[in-house]
């Protein structure tokens, strides 16, 4: 059976956490009184952002509509009919980003995060990237190069996952890499 993750990439720092083990996370940046299961210390994370919900099996993403918003996959999460909040279906390999603005801004006042449903056993690689201007990593449809404008940027095969943050490349299992 998969596990359910996700994985969220703060201020260069990389943390995992495993969704099974309850059915719903509140996310937010913690304050006085409010302490969600998920905690941002970034000032463009709501106090009360959103929550990460099971439904029947399915996992989900609610957005409390904050100042900053939330960009998932690329695109804004928006409202729904008047004002409601609309869950938005998560699946392997989606991203979010919270407190990103009306665009898609990955900076160091973003947060960045992926849901990932399979089996991560081991750990995590932190690699310094910034001496290289553009980097090669194997995926399963080839070899793709990244460069600095591919912040953000997720690079998966059957061996692993490589995040490209820029100035770091967070890698788990086996995937191959070369900088140039």
């Amino acid at each position: 059976m998969n596990e359910n993750y996700l994985i969220v990439i703060e201020n260069g720092q990389l943390t995992t956490y495993t969704l099974n083990d309850r059915n719903m996370w509140s996310v937010g940046r913690p304050s006085n009184g409010n302490m969600p299961d998920i905690r941002f210390y970034s000032s463009t994370v709501s106090r009360k952002h959103g929550e990460l919900k099971n439904m029947d099996g399915i996992w989900f993403y609610l957005d409390f509509n904050g100042k900053n918003g939330t960009i998932y996959n690329g695109k804004h999460i928006n409202a729904g009919r008047n004002g409601k909040i609309k869950p938005t279906m998560l699946n392997n390999g989606d991203v979010l980003i919270f407190g990103g603005g009306e665009t898609t801004v990955i900076n160091y006042k973003t947060v960045w995060a992926m849901f990932y449903a399979g089996k991560l056993e081991g750990q995590w690689k932190t690699i310094e990237t910034d001496m290289y201007s553009k980097i090669m990593i194997r995926g399963d449809e080839g070899a793709i190069e990244v460069t600095r404008d591919d912040k953000g940027r997720v690079v998966m095969n059957e061996k692993g996952i490589a995040i490209y943050m820029d100035e770091l490349m967070f890698v788990f299992g086996d995937v191959e890499w070369i900088g140039q």
